[in-house]
């Protein structure tokens, strides 16, 4: 099971149950997104292991990777902000 951190108070503000609530929908959903990368990650590693030199599989290894990178940092600004 996804567990998602729940996001309190921060500077004194207290937020709205149903913007708490939308927010960790959409923390899920970033971290449901980051899962299935890793996993595609995973494979394709699997394959370079198979075909080192093969730099189509590299190139989309390093892609996954940097959209993964941008999904955490999306998730991290969602949760500073509140």
């Amino acid at each position: 099971m996804l567990k998602v951190k729940i996001i309190g108070q921060k500077g004194g503000n207290t937020m709205d149950p149903y913007e708490q609530l939308l927010l960790n929908k959409e923390l899920e959903a970033i971290a449901k997104q980051r899962i299935e990368i890793h996993k595609k990650r995973i494979k394709l590693s699997e394959e370079l292991e198979r075909d080192f030199d093969n730099k189509d599989l590299q190139n989309r290894i390093i892609e996954l990777e940097e959209e993964s990178q941008r999904l955490k940092k999306k998730s991290e600004a969602l949760q500073d902000n509140f």
